[in-house]
């Protein structure tokens, strides 16, 4: 496998990515490759950029050259279909730092549903939780805690029990109403999927909301879903002490809708298991 690190191509032995220090001032993006295209580069691009911008440096390189490397990397590493990971940080003596790296489907991108419940609170938001920053101790810390416990994510609050996001999606969920999503004033990332999914949404006529909910809003909902890039979208069949089974009406018309737009199924990005 090969990696570039700070522009140099770099020969690894394993197919796992290299892990990102936790306590870095910078971003990083994680999206999917698939057929040799990043999926959304553009999108994902412009929050890196600005990311590193706030953070107080400049994009380590252009959008085309990123794009580029993304598709250098999936033809030596032959992989068509899975993750694409680039990142950025600065150091205190104010040399920055980049990384780029393709990797094979990660396992959890098999699945064709999640059973998530309910984690910890988060650290209060800051204007940094507009990126993908690399402070993510506390989510990462949550995540491994719940897959030891079996689950596959957790909700996460925030200090006033409001539902912000899971360890690694947003979330949304259908009642009578419509379709709900936490709103960014939580906290919540304003994930690339997250914003192609509420974009759509409403192109279908759903009635899209965001807000601030909590647990008990939650006990209304017929379906719940996450998104994120390399997810696409999941249905939740179990969410603490409440269980949902298919067929998931209102996931299916918009699914229905997606791959008219988009030409691929948001649920199936690689087969399941």
């Amino acid at each position: 496998m090969k990696r570039i690190i700070n522009g140099v191509a770099e020969e690894t032995p394993s197919l796992e990515m290299v892990e990102l220090p936790h306590d870095g001032t910078g971003v990083f993006e994680t999206l999917l490759l698939r057929e040799g295209t990043p999926v959304f580069f553009e999108d994902h691009w412009a929050r890196f950029a600005r990311g590193c911008q706030w953070y107080g440096f400049a994009a380590p390189t252009t959008a085309e050259t990123m794009a580029g490397i993304a598709r250098h990397l999936s033809v030596e590493n032959k992989v068509a279909t899975g993750v694409l990971r680039f990142a950025a940080w600065k150091h205190t003596d104010k040399v920055v730092e980049w990384r780029v790296e393709v990797s094979p489907p990660r396992p959890h991108m098999t699945r064709s549903s999640v059973r998530i419940t309910v984690g910890p609170s988060l650290p209060a938001a800051d204007q940094d939780r507009a990126f993908k920053h690399l402070n993510r101790g506390a989510w990462l810390q949550a995540l491994r805690a719940v897959r030891a416990s079996g689950w596959d994510d957790a909700l996460l609050l925030d200090s006033m029990g409001y539902v912000v996001e899971t360890c690694v999606s947003n979330g949304f969920f259908v009642d009578q109403h419509g379709l709900h999503t936490p709103a960014l004033e939580t906290g919540a990332l304003p994930g690339v999927m997250r914003g192609r999914v509420i974009a759509l949404a409403k192109e279908l006529g759903l009635n899209v909301k965001e807000g601030h909910y909590r647990l008990s809003d939650l006990q209304q909902a017929s379906e719940i879903w996450l998104s994120n890039s390399l997810l696409g979208l999941r249905p939740v069949t179990e969410c603490a002490d409440r269980s949902f089974s298919a067929p998931f009406p209102v996931l299916q018309r918009f699914r229905a809708g997606w791959e008219a737009r988009h030409g691929w199924d948001p649920v199936v990005v690689v087969p399941t298991l």
